[in-house]
């Protein structure tokens, strides 16, 4: 009787445990399937609601409370893939570390001179297979171009309009001729290389490591 009580207690420890593991891994899950540039804390406290979760907005972030009383935070992730980032601790921007980003790390309104090296432009055009990813996967997509293109000797800048694709964001790259330096061609990841349209080759963000797409967010600062 006390060994069929000892298994009963075990297993039912072990059901609590896993319940609210799996209801923070459904959090991330959440946050994951979505992505909205100009979330606000507001914002998602009201989708993280509708979704079942007892969420409470701060200023700048949300408190969601678990089955079980503990507090986890999500933080809105500006221009970052998915909707917000999930902390154990409070995220609190007066006492924590401050974000500081080198003046020439993120470029503003750049344009970029289009190469007319058709070689170049040939030899870029075989490395990949397009679409690289489905159309709007346009971040796992650049990151792959811009790997690829890196291990094969070229320089490449992100390109980063935060209006594209109805507001999501659009990001690309453009690879440096090695040939003609400052000369580029701008690469999408579905479309594949663009020749014609100046779209491509001005942004009002471009940068050369994908880190810094998370910190385009009006809650940091370029210094």
């Amino acid at each position: 009787m006390k060994r069929a009580s000892a298994i009963m207690l075990i297993f039912l420890l072990s059901c609590f445990g896993l319940s609210q593991a799996t209801q923070e891994n459904d959090l991330w899950l959440l946050l994951s399937s979505y992505e909205d540039v100009g979330i606000t804390s507001k914002d998602l406290a009201f989708f993280l609601a509708t979704h079942g979760f007892s969420a409470r907005p701060e200023p700048s972030y949300v408190v969601v409370k678990l089955n079980d009383s503990r507090e986890v935070y999500v933080t809105p992730n500006g221009a970052a893939p998915r909707l917000g980032d999930l902390w154990m601790s409070p995220p609190d921007m007066q006492s924590g570390p401050v974000q500081v980003i080198s003046s020439d790390a993120i470029r503003i309104n750049l344009t970029y001179r289009r190469s007319d090296n058709e070689s170049f432009i040939k030899t870029i055009s075989r490395y990949h297979i397009f679409p690289v990813t489905p159309l709007g996967m346009c971040y796992d997509g650049s990151q792959k171009l811009q790997e690829s293109y890196k291990s094969l000797g070229y320089g490449s800048v992100y390109m980063y309009d935060p209006s594209g694709f109805d507001s999501r964001g659009h990001l690309w790259v453009v690879v440096e001729d090695n040939d003609a330096p400052d000369t580029w061609l701008a690469v999408d990841s579905y479309y594949g290389p663009i020749t014609e349209d100046d779209y491509y080759y001005q942004a009002q963000y471009s940068f050369a490591d994908f880190k810094y797409l998370e910190s385009i967010n009006p809650q940091w600062r370029l210094a």
